[in-house]
C-alpha cells in the first residue's frame, strides 16, 4: 500500500489562466471562473498566455484553453500549459473524433466540446469540484502496477488525494487507517479477494451513501457489472475506459453523495444557527443514553431571557443574529457534547462525561459570556442574559430529563433569570437536592 503525494504546487491558488481567441467566450470563461471564486487572466493568443505566464505572481490553478489558435492551430497551447505543469481544461469548437482523440492522448484535465449552452454548466461544475478534490480521498486498487497508475495519474490531474494498494488485503488495512476514504476503484481479477469480494467486505461496515465503490474490469464478461452492483459498487467500468467517461462517472458518483450529504444536513440541522436540530438531538441522545456506563447522566435546557423584546425593540433580523450568537458561543463551550437549538429561544445541552458539579460550573460560565457579551446590529448594541436549567439523574430517559430540566428552567426564570436552577433526581424522580 501507498500513498501518492500529489504532484501539483497550486493547493493555495486561486487564478486561472484562459487561452481564448474569441472575446465574447472569454468573457463567459471568466465569469464563470468569477463565480466558482477564481481570478482569470485572459490571453488571446499562446504568445499572451507565455508572456502572462512569465509576469504571475503565484501558480495558476487550473487553465482553460482553446485547442485552435491563430498562432497555435494545432494544439500548442495545450502542450504550454502542460509543459508547465498547469491542469488543463480543454474547451474547443473543433468536434472532430480525430481532434478528440488528439486532446485526449496529451494528460489534460477534461475535455469540454463548445456544443452548446450546456457545456459552460459542465466548466462551472468542473471548476467548483476540483478545489473540493483536494479534500477527497481515494484508494485505487489494483494488482497490475501500469494499470494502478493509469488511474493514479487520471486521478491526480483533478487534484484529488489518491491512495493505493495492489490487493484487497492491503485495501482494507488502508480503509482501516484512513476511515476518511470517500472513494474506492477496484479492479475484479486480484489474488486474496476479488474486486466484487473486496465490494462485499466495504459494504460491511459503509454504506453506499458513505463511500463511492467504482468496480473495474477487462474481463469480457457482461455479468460483472451487475455483480458489481448487487454487492453494493455504486457503478461499474469495463477496461479499457477512455478518461473522458472515467472522469463523469467519477463526478456523477461523488455529486450523488454530495446530494446526500446536503440533503441529510438539511433534515438533521437548523438553517439559522447550523446546530443540530430537535429530532436529530433526540436521536444522538437516545443512543447516548443506551449504550452509556454513566451512573448518572446531566441534561440542561435553556432559554434567552426577554428574546420577544429582542424581535419587537430591533426586529427580527437582529433577533436572528442574537439566536446565531448564542449558537456560536454554545458551540465554542460545549463542543464535545449533544447540542442542539430546540426551537425559538431554547437550547438544550447533553452532557458526555460531567457529573452535577462540572455541568453546572460550565453552564454557568457559558451563562456569564452570554452576559458579559454583545451583539452590533447596525447602530444598536444587543445585551442578551440566558437562564438555564440542569438536571441530573439515575434515569436514561431523554424524555424524562427534558421535562425535569425544563422546570429547572422555569424556576430559573421565576427567580429573576440570568441564572443557572440545578436539580439532581433518582430513579423515581424524587428530589435529592436543589443547587
Amino acid at each position: 500500500m501507498s500513498n501518492t503525494n500529489h504532484f501539483i504546487n497550486t493547493m493555495d491558488a486561486k487564478r486561472v489562466l484562459i487561452i481564448e481567441d474569441s472575446v465574447a467566450i472569454a468573457k463567459i470563461q471568466k465569469h464563470i471562473c468569477k463565480l466558482c471564486g477564481f481570478e482569470a487572466d485572459i490571453a488571446i493568443s499562446l504568445q499572451e498566455a507565455r508572456q502572462l505566464y512569465e509576469k504571475a505572481d503565484i501558480p495558476y490553478f487550473v487553465a482553460i484553453v482553446d485547442y485552435a489558435l491563430p498562432d497555435a492551430n494545432n494544439g500548442e497551447a495545450i502542450d504550454f500549459t502542460i509543459e508547465k505543469h498547469i491542469p488543463s481544461i480543454v474547451m474547443t469548437g473543433m468536434l472532430s473524433n480525430e481532434i478528440r482523440d488528439d486532446i485526449l492522448k496529451r494528460p489534460v484535465v477534461d475535455y469540454i466540446p463548445k456544443e452548446n449552452r450546456q457545456v459552460y454548466d459542465y466548466l462551472k461544475h468542473l471548476l467548483t469540484q476540483l478545489p473540493e478534490n483536494q479534500h477527497i480521498k481515494v484508494l485505487v486498487v489494483d494488482d497490475s502496477l501500469p494499470a494502478r497508475m493509469h488511474i493514479v495519474r487520471l486521478l491526480e490531474r483533478q487534484y484529488f488525494q489518491v491512495l493505493q494498494a495492489e490487493n484487497g488485503e492491503d485495501a482494507l488495512i488502508a480503509l482501516s487507517q484512513h476511515p476518511d476514504i470517500s472513494v474506492v476503484i477496484t479492479d475484479q481479477e486480484m489474488p486474496k479477494l476479488s474486486g466484487i469480494e473486496l465490494t462485499r467486505e466495504i459494504r460491511q461496515k459503509y454504506s453506499i451513501e458513505r463511500m463511492v465503490i467504482i468496480g473495474v474490469s477487462g474481463a469480457d464478461n457482461n455479468s460483472l457489472s451487475a455483480r458489481f452492483i448487487k454487492n453494493g459498487a455504486n457503478d461499474y467500468l469495463r477496461k479499457p475506459f477512455c478518461a473522458e467517461e472515467f472522469y463523469c462517472r467519477i463526478f456523477q458518483n461523488i455529486t450523488y453523495i454530495k446530494n446526500i450529504r446536503t440533503i441529510r444536513r438539511q433534515a438533521n440541522y437548523d438553517y439559522l444557527t447550523d446546530l443540530p436540530n430537535r429530532r436529530y438531538f433526540f436521536t444522538k441522545a437516545e443512543k447516548f443514553m443506551k449504550n452509556t456506563q454513566l451512573n448518572t447522566v446531566c441534561t440542561a435546557i435553556m432559554d434567552i431571557d426577554h428574546f420577544k423584546a429582542v424581535n419587537d425593540t430591533f426586529g427580527h433580523d437582529a433577533g436572528d443574529e442574537a439566536l446565531k450568537h448564542v449558537a456560536n458561543i454554545l458551540a465554542s463551550h460545549f463542543d464535545k457534547e449533544f447540542i442542539a437549538r430546540f426551537g425559538g429561544e431554547e437550547f438544550c445541552v447533553c452532557f458526555k462525561q460531567d457529573q452535577m458539579e462540572q455541568a453546572h460550573s460550565r453552564l454557568d460560565t457559558f451563562r456569564t459570556d452570554i452576559a458579559n457579551s454583545q451583539i452590533r446590529h447596525q447602530k444598536d448594541q444587543i445585551c442578551l442574559t440566558i437562564s438555564i436549567g440542569l438536571i441530573s439523574s439515575r434515569n436514561k430517559n431523554i424524555n424524562l430529563l427534558i421535562s425535569e430540566a425544563d422546570k429547572c428552567l422555569y424556576q430559573a426564570k421565576e427567580a429573576g433569570r440570568n441564572q443557572v436552577v440545578a436539580l439532581a433526581i433518582d430513579d423515581n424522580n424524587d428530589d435529592q437536592g436543589e443547587d
